[in-house]
Protein backbone atom coordinates (compact mmCIF):
# COMPACT_ATOMS: atom_id res chain seq x y z
CA UNK A 1 0.00 0.00 0.00
CA UNK A 2 1.29 3.41 -0.92
CA UNK A 3 -0.22 6.83 -0.93
CA UNK A 4 -0.76 9.80 1.26
CA UNK A 5 0.36 10.45 4.79
CA UNK A 6 -2.02 12.38 7.01
CA UNK A 7 -1.12 13.49 10.54
CA UNK A 8 -4.15 13.55 12.83
CA UNK A 9 -4.90 15.21 16.12
CA UNK A 10 -6.55 13.46 19.05
CA UNK A 11 -10.28 12.93 18.38
CA UNK A 12 -10.12 13.87 14.70
CA UNK A 13 -11.81 12.11 11.80
CA UNK A 14 -10.72 11.87 8.20
CA UNK A 15 -13.03 10.65 5.42
CA UNK A 16 -11.03 8.72 2.83
CA UNK A 17 -11.69 7.91 -0.78
CA UNK A 18 -9.49 4.84 -1.01
CA UNK A 19 -9.73 1.16 -1.83
CA UNK A 20 -7.24 0.13 0.87
CA UNK A 21 -5.98 1.79 4.03
CA UNK A 22 -2.89 1.29 6.16
CA UNK A 23 -3.16 3.28 9.39
CA UNK A 24 0.01 3.56 11.48
CA UNK A 25 0.38 5.24 14.83
CA UNK A 26 3.84 6.08 16.13
CA UNK A 27 4.50 7.11 19.71
CA UNK A 28 7.34 7.55 22.13
CA UNK A 29 6.64 5.79 25.44
CA UNK A 30 6.95 8.11 28.40
CA UNK A 31 8.46 7.31 31.78
CA UNK A 32 5.13 5.82 32.90
CA UNK A 33 5.57 3.04 30.31
CA UNK A 34 1.99 3.14 29.01
CA UNK A 35 1.39 1.33 25.74
CA UNK A 36 -0.94 2.06 22.80
CA UNK A 37 -3.13 -0.54 21.08
CA UNK A 38 -4.69 -0.29 17.61
CA UNK A 39 -8.15 -1.67 16.88
CA UNK A 40 -10.41 -1.77 13.83
CA UNK A 41 -14.19 -1.94 13.87
CA UNK A 42 -16.35 -2.91 10.90
CA UNK A 43 -19.67 -1.10 11.24
CA UNK A 44 -23.08 -1.82 9.75
CA UNK A 45 -25.56 0.80 8.53
CA UNK A 46 -26.70 1.31 12.14
CA UNK A 47 -23.17 2.40 13.13
CA UNK A 48 -22.61 -0.69 15.28
CA UNK A 49 -20.24 -3.62 15.06
CA UNK A 50 -22.23 -6.42 13.40
CA UNK A 51 -20.62 -9.25 15.43
CA UNK A 52 -17.58 -10.00 17.61
CA UNK A 53 -15.70 -11.03 14.44
CA UNK A 54 -15.89 -7.41 13.25
CA UNK A 55 -13.79 -6.17 16.19
CA UNK A 56 -10.08 -6.54 15.33
CA UNK A 57 -7.67 -6.01 18.24
CA UNK A 58 -4.66 -7.58 20.01
CA UNK A 59 -6.52 -10.82 20.93
CA UNK A 60 -8.13 -11.11 17.47
CA UNK A 61 -5.63 -9.58 15.03
CA UNK A 62 -7.35 -10.75 11.82
CA UNK A 63 -10.90 -10.66 10.54
CA UNK A 64 -12.00 -14.14 9.32
CA UNK A 65 -12.10 -12.74 5.76
CA UNK A 66 -8.42 -11.71 6.01
CA UNK A 67 -9.38 -8.26 4.69
CA UNK A 68 -8.72 -6.50 8.00
CA UNK A 69 -5.65 -7.13 10.11
CA UNK A 70 -3.64 -5.67 12.92
CA UNK A 71 0.08 -6.10 12.38
CA UNK A 72 2.53 -6.84 15.20
CA UNK A 73 3.88 -3.78 16.98
CA UNK A 74 7.33 -2.63 15.94
CA UNK A 75 10.16 -0.91 17.74
CA UNK A 76 11.41 2.00 15.65
CA UNK A 77 13.98 4.71 16.25
CA UNK A 78 12.78 6.65 19.27
CA UNK A 79 9.49 4.84 19.72
CA UNK A 80 7.00 2.18 18.65
CA UNK A 81 4.36 1.69 15.97
CA UNK A 82 1.07 -0.18 15.74
CA UNK A 83 -0.59 -0.74 12.35
CA UNK A 84 -4.01 -1.68 10.97
CA UNK A 85 -4.54 -2.63 7.30
CA UNK A 86 -7.98 -2.76 5.64
CA UNK A 87 -8.89 -3.81 2.09
CA UNK A 88 -11.95 -1.56 1.77
CA UNK A 89 -12.77 -2.51 -1.82
CA UNK A 90 -13.31 -6.17 -0.97
CA UNK A 91 -15.27 -5.84 2.29
CA UNK A 92 -18.75 -7.34 2.47
CA UNK A 93 -21.35 -4.85 1.14
CA UNK A 94 -23.12 -4.92 4.54
CA UNK A 95 -20.10 -3.11 6.04
CA UNK A 96 -21.05 0.56 5.93
CA UNK A 97 -17.91 1.98 7.56
CA UNK A 98 -14.57 1.03 9.10
CA UNK A 99 -13.28 2.79 12.19
CA UNK A 100 -9.64 2.56 13.26
CA UNK A 101 -9.03 3.49 16.88
CA UNK A 102 -6.17 3.55 19.34
CA UNK A 103 -6.38 3.17 23.07
CA UNK A 104 -4.03 3.20 26.02
CA UNK A 105 -4.13 1.47 29.37
CA UNK A 106 -3.44 4.76 31.11
CA UNK A 107 -5.96 5.60 33.82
Amino acid sequence: MTGMTHAMLKGSNVPLEATAVRAVIRWTPGPDGHDVDASALLLGADGRVRSDEDFIFYNQPRHPSGLVRRLPKKLVAGGRTDTVEVDLARLDPSVDAESTTWSTDRE
